[in-house]
């Protein structure tokens, strides 16, 4: 899919085909394109079509590439799936033409597109291709802010309920949080190395402003790497909480279970001398023999589970 957004004083939607000079600024959004649109895109801006290839693979590096005609930025995106995770895309700027191509759908780029819609487009696209460019990748990095504010509630209500009550599903949703925290460290990791680039780097397509901009995004970016890992860090620690609850648990079963087997112990052991094949024994011929035995079984159960209850084994005593 391909939309086209052109600038010559005032912003309208247009076609590949109307494409000229008279714009000053436009900004062309290729999502999950096909074999016919990228090659109609590849001999409209003259790029090759397995260089706009790079920017549809999802597991291409963050970089900034110069080369003779055009510029090409890799940047890391968050993707909305069944879960969350990143994605990769290209940012192709060639003349008067800024590109971005993507084979996933990227909700910031979507939030770029529809703030043309309602808030002064005009802004955006009238103080150069280096201020669009800042206000693209701003829109990614307050993504990854928007997420991560989320988890710090998610991470509260998830403690609540570990601290209440433990189950295994708790233990899968902690291990989804942590996997998606590493993509998350690994992705904003490699974009601060972009905008490291864009920041002092004396390119042609930004102005000291914009420069300032991306330094600004830059400390942004820094500060979402320190958020990722305190968040990371706590998964870790109600991890280890889960293990611990979980082992806490199989202590007390033992405990049952071993309680159970010496509250027994003792009364099958004098069963099992009863059981031997002796002629001569105590109470063997006695009317009252068997009521003395089991009488006597049952005061050793009553000992035994009264010294088990006062050491608080069982929740009963």
């Amino acid at each position: 899919m391909l939309r086209v957004v052109g600038y010559d004083g005032v912003v309208k939607e247009i076609t590949l085909d109307d494409i000229n000079e008279k714009y000053t600024l436009i900004w062309i959004d290729c999502y999950d394109p096909t074999n016919e649109e990228l090659t109609k895109l590849s001999k409209k801006i003259e790029v090759d079509v397995n260089e706009l290839s790079i920017g549809l693979d999802e597991q291409e590096v963050p970089r900034v590439e110069e080369e003779d005609e055009y510029y090409l930025i890799i940047y890391k995106a968050p993707l909305f799936e069944e879960d969350i995770t990143t994605t990769s895309f290209g940012i192709f700027i060639k003349d008067n033409i800024i590109l971005t191509i993507h084979s996933d759908k990227i909700k910031a780029i979507g939030r770029l597109y529809n703030l043309l819609k309602t808030k002064s487009p005009k802004i955006l696209f009238e103080r150069g291709i280096g201020f669009f460019l800042y206000n693209l990748l701003n829109q990614i990095t307050r993504s990854y802010s928007r997420i991560l504010l989320n988890l710090e509630d998610e991470l509260d209500v998830l403690e609540d309920r570990l601290l209440i009550e433990y189950n295994k599903q708790i233990t899968e949703e902690i291990l989804q949080l942590r996997k998606m925290l590493v993509y998350f460290h690994k992705a904003l990791i490699s974009n601060k190395e972009v905008l490291s680039v864009l920041k002092r780097k004396y390119l042609p397509i930004t102005t000291q402003e914009d420069r300032a901009n991306f330094e600004d995004l830059y400390y942004d970016t820094l500060q979402l790497i320190d958020m990722e890992t305190t968040y990371r860090e706590l998964l870790v620690s109600m991890m280890d909480m889960c293990l611990s609850l979980e082992n806490i648990r199989m202590n007390q079963i033992m405990k049952i279970l071993t309680m159970v087997t010496t509250l027994f112990a003792v009364p099958m052991w004098i069963t099992g001398i009863f059981g031997m094949n002796f002629k001569y024994m105590p109470l063997v011929d006695s009317p009252n023999g068997f009521w003395i035995v089991m009488g006597i079984s049952l005061l050793v159960l009553f000992v035994l589970a009264y010294v088990f209850g006062r050491e608080k084994w069982f929740k009963l005593w």
